[in-house]
């Protein structure tokens, strides 16, 4: 991967990262903190990643999801407000699909 794209990406995840405290994670928001189209931004990350806008997006979301279930230090639904999530069921089924185990499940898997 060519530097300039690892640039990118750091900036695109940092932006989540930011929009996830405010819970407003979207494709319309990184993009119109980016200064890009909306196409612009969803052609780049799947040339650069291979996944749509949304789902890179979701993809980042699910990892720092993961990093806090593996702390132990908070429950599913602190995790899932920390995520960007307004409702913890959401957030769980969401999970589920994407990392393949339920939130409780991958805690309690990462604590042996």
């Amino acid at each position: 991967m060519k530097k300039e794209d690892r640039e990118f990406l750091k900036r695109v995840e940092k932006l989540v990262y930011e929009q996830m405290k405010q819970k407003h994670v979207n494709c319309d928001t990184v993009c119109e903190s980016l200064g890009m189209t909306n196409q612009s931004l969803r052609r780049k990350i799947l040339a650069i990643t291979g996944q749509t806008g949304g789902k890179y997006l979701l993809t980042i979301r699910m990892k720092y999801a993961k990093e806090l279930l593996a702390k132990g230090k908070y429950a599913i639904g602190q995790v899932a407000m920390k995520c960007g999530y307004d409702d913890a069921n959401n957030f769980s089924r969401t999970f589920k699909r994407e990392v393949g185990l339920k939130p409780s499940e991958y805690a309690e898997s990462r604590k042996k």
